[in-house]
C-alpha cells in the first residue's frame, strides 16, 4: 500500500469515528416522550454504553404511558431509533424529525414522540 493511499484509510478511518461518536452524543441525555395528546409526556433518558457503539441504557421517568415503561436500551440503526426492553424486545421505531424523532409502537401502532 502506498504511503498516499494509508493516509487516505487513515483519515477515512477517523472521519468515521468522529462522525459515530458525534451521532451518538446526539442522541444520549434526556428527551420528553410522549404517547398521544391525550398523555402527558414523560422523561426518557439514553446514556451510551461504551460495549455497545451503537446504543445504550435507557431509563424512563415515572408516569409515562402503559406499554412505555418497559424501556431498558436504545440503540440507532442508521439514523432511525430503536427502543427495546431490557430482555432485547423491540418496542418502538422511531425516525428523526428535524431535533426530535417520531415513529410508532410496534405492539399497537400507537404514535411516539421524543423531543428536546
Amino acid at each position: 500500500m502506498s504511503r498516499i493511499s494509508s493516509i487516505l484509510l487513515g483519515a477515512l478511518l477517523a472521519l468515521t469515528t468522529i462522525v459515530l461518536a458525534h451521532a451518538q452524543a446526539a442522541v444520549t441525555g434526556a428527551w420528553k416522550m410522549s404517547a398521544s395528546a391525550k398523555d402527558a409526556p414523560c422523561t426518557l433518558t439514553l446514556v451510551a454504553n461504551p460495549d455497545v457503539p451503537d446504543g445504550g441504557l435507557a431509563a424512563v421517568g415515572d408516569g409515562c404511558a402503559a406499554g412505555l415503561s418497559g424501556i431498558g436500551h436504545w440503540r440507532t440503526v442508521g439514523s432511525s431509533l430503536e427502543l427495546s426492553s431490557a430482555s432485547g424486545e423491540l418496542i418502538a421505531l422511531l425516525k428523526p424529525n428535524g431535533p426530535s424523532f417520531s415513529g410508532t409502537r410496534i405492539a399497537d401502532g400507537r404514535k411516539i414522540a421524543l423531543d428536546r
